[in-house]
């Protein structure tokens, strides 16, 4: 895997943890929501932890930080060829 396609692999991991992590989010004002309108609500939402209920979430976040590492660490290999000093 090259170089290029590490960091752009990392950086849609990384998108896609941020984004189930905002979904979740949404999902709980919008329940939280629903059981005011219905009258019956605690005075503050329960939060739930996304890191401990998906899974996804820890795993794209770790996956995209190993990646984006990987993607860093890299160097480009030249071959002797497309060397022009000779050494």
């Amino acid at each position: 895997m090259s170089r290029f396609n590490q960091l752009v692999a990392g950086g849609i991991l990384l998108f896609l943890s941020g984004l189930l992590y905002t979904l979740e989010r949404i999902a709980l004002y919008t329940r939280w929501n629903a059981q005011i309108s219905t009258g019956s609500w605690p005075e503050e939402p329960t939060f739930v932890d996304p890191f401990l209920n998906n899974w996804f979430v820890p795993l794209f976040l770790f996956a995209a930080i190993v990646l984006f590492s990987m993607g860093m660490n890299a160097t480009k290999t030249t071959s002797p060829s497309e060397n022009p000093t000779g050494s």
